[in-house]
Formats: structure tokens, sequence, C-alpha cells
């Protein structure tokens, strides 16, 4: 009786330490850049990923689509401009497009389209963007990289964008603590 209480036991804790060890070796995003959780979109098009080819800034990013490069541009953010020819490089545009790429550069997201838009007028797809379930959007926002753009484009996350530009700002997180 002792020697099967033992055995059992000792299946017992190497079969948890199995399953520690596989959900620790899972590839996702580091504490730091974990969304919270109340903030956290999965998309429904998780089983069709495309990996990103550029990072042009911090709301536009070039995917490849079977044999095409696509230019998708974030449904619901704005980031201060980097690469527009017609304007200066505005404050706190290089940290945006150092961020985006750092989270997205050689990586394989996730699309999810707006109901009522495909492109806007420069032909840029528009898209929501997912990297392991979390929307990237959402994670500029929070982090106070972007501003929420839901009073001139509406879209379904209207809400939810706003509240986390509305805490960005008031915590002077990213550009709301560094721009005037």
């Amino acid at each position: 009786m002792r020697r099967n209480r033992r055995v059992i036991l000792g299946v017992l804790f190497f079969t948890l330490l199995a399953i520690g060890l596989f959900f620790l070796s899972r590839p996702s995003l580091s504490a730091p850049e974990r969304m919270s959780d109340s903030f956290v979109f999965v998309s429904d098009s998780q089983e069709r990923v495309f990996r990103v080819d550029r990072v042009i800034d911090g709301d536009t990013i070039d995917v490849i689509v079977g044999d095409v490069t696509e230019r998708i541009r974030f449904i619901g953010i704005d980031t201060p401009e980097t690469v527009d020819d017609r304007k200066k490089v505005q404050c706190y545009g290089p940290e945006a497009s150092a961020r985006m790429k750092q989270l997205l550069s050689g990586k394989s997201v996730a699309l999810e389209t707006k109901p009522d838009e495909d492109r806007d007028d420069y032909g840029r797809l528009l898209r929501y963007v997912f990297l392991d379930g979390n929307d990237i959007g959402a994670l500029m926002l929070e982090g106070g990289y972007a501003r929420s753009l839901c009073a001139a484009f509406p879209h379904p996350r209207c809400s939810t964008y706003d509240a986390l530009e509305k805490a960005a700002r008031s915590e002077m997180r990213g550009r709301w603590g560094s721009c005037r």
C-alpha cells in the first residue's frame, strides 16, 4: 500500500511538473508588454496569420498575404507622424514606431476586419491586429503611444479604446507625459 502511494505521488508530481514546464515554455508577451486582462481581445481569425514584412510607423505595417504585400492601417488608433514627408516628425513618433517594431518585427499576426469598412482613402486595409491573442492597437493606447480615433472614426471597440486613452492620459504614460 505504501509503495503504491509513492508511485501515485511520483506520477502526480512529474505530471504537474510537465504541465508547468509546458506553460512556461509557451511564447507570449513578456510581463512588461502584457496587457491588463480586461483589455485583451481574442481575434475571430486566429487561424489566419500573416507575416509582418515591415513596420512603417506606430499605426501602419506591411504584411505578406499570399504572394502580395498589403499595407495595414490599424483601426481606431493614431500615433504621432514619423514618415509623412508633408509633416515634421512629431513628438513621441519615434518612440511609437520603435515600440511597434519591438512588438511586431519578424512576427506573424492575426488580422480582423472592421464590419463596415475594408480600406481607407489611401488604399490601406483597415484591420485590428493581434499578436498572441492581444489587440496591439489597444496595447499602443494603454502604453500612451497612440490616441483613440473614435470621435472621427467610430468602430466596435470605441468604448474600450477611449477608456485606454483616458487612463494613459491620467497616468501621464508615453506621449501624454512627454509631449505638450
